[in-house]
């Protein structure tokens, strides 16, 4: 009997949540809209060091960033870039070359294979998608998800 029951309400869950994504009414949210709380002090001083810091997507693999931090004050000069071109595999990333002050599409061992071809691109990552960059508090906001919304008051 208690294992009917527990049948009955599985299947109408189910049944309720297929009924609603037919509707079109259901919108997946996982995870935050920003990459956000990065202290800007701490992340300038680390890049000053050690160069632009690699951030591998968890979630999809498909949005690792790099944030590079150019000139000397903590409030601005912050950019967030695509770790990679478009339709390049996520073994390619872009990597740091400090006496060029470039970065250079390489795979994991840091060298050239493939579509890691070496290609160079500036220190503000012109060429690659960019993500805005804000600092408030001291802390940094990457708005991630900035390309994929539309502002309703443009169209």
């Amino acid at each position: 009997m208690v294992a009917s029951v527990g049948v009955v309400l599985v299947m109408g869950v189910a049944i309720g949540v297929a009924v609603l994504a037919s509707r079109g009414d259901v919108e997946v949210r996982l995870g935050d809209e920003t990459f956000a709380d990065q202290d800007a002090s701490n992340l300038a001083e680390k890049i000053a060091n050690d160069g632009p810091v690699l951030y591998p997507d968890a979630a999809s693999g498909d949005r690792d960033i790099v944030v590079q931090h150019l000139g000397s004050d903590e409030e601005s000069g912050w950019i967030a870039i695509a770790a990679r071109p478009a339709g390049v595999p996520r073994n390619c990333t872009i990597q740091w070359q400090a006496d060029s002050e470039t970065f250079l599409l390489l795979d994991e061992h840091g060298e050239e294979s493939g579509q890691c071809d070496g290609r160079s691109y500036p220190a503000d990552g012109e060429g690659l998608p960019t993500y805005p960059v804000t600092v408030t508090g001291g802390k940094l906001d990457i708005d991630i998800n900035a390309a994929d919304r539309t502002d309703p008051t443009t169209g």
